[in-house]
């Protein structure tokens, strides 16, 4: 695999108080490439509702990507899971996704272009 290009991305800290799942998404363009890509968590502290009896969450993933198949027609695949890496030919577009409920959390992550 010959790695030409590395694309960092990333979603800033976030931090909430309540219980209720708050969804950040970040879109990425790219110019009909072959991919690999990948998301984690980089910081996660978790805090607790005692009178609720929850925990805090954080989970970082990869909702859905955009690519041209063999016959050259644009086709689309969202993920009905967590997915942390995903490889991809002839890559258009990507969506990465960010979940934080009860915490104070971070993610990262990198797009691979390779040929």
């Amino acid at each position: 695999m010959n790695i030409y290009y590395l694309q960092k991305f990333w979603f800033y800290e976030q931090y909430y108080n309540d219980t209720s799942v708050h969804s950040h998404y970040l879109t990425v363009e790219l110019p009909q490439v072959n991919i690999d890509a990948q998301i984690w968590l980089t910081i996660f502290g978790p805090g607790v509702s005692f009178d609720k009896g929850k925990a805090g969450v954080a989970a970082a993933g990869i909702k859905s990507y955009r690519y041209i198949d063999g016959s050259g027609i644009l086709q689309y695949h969202e993920f009905s899971n967590w997915e942390s890496h995903v490889r991809v030919e002839q890559c258009t577009e990507i969506t990465f996704s960010f979940k934080v409920s009860l915490a104070w959390a971070k993610a990262e992550g990198i797009i691979y272009w390779r040929n």
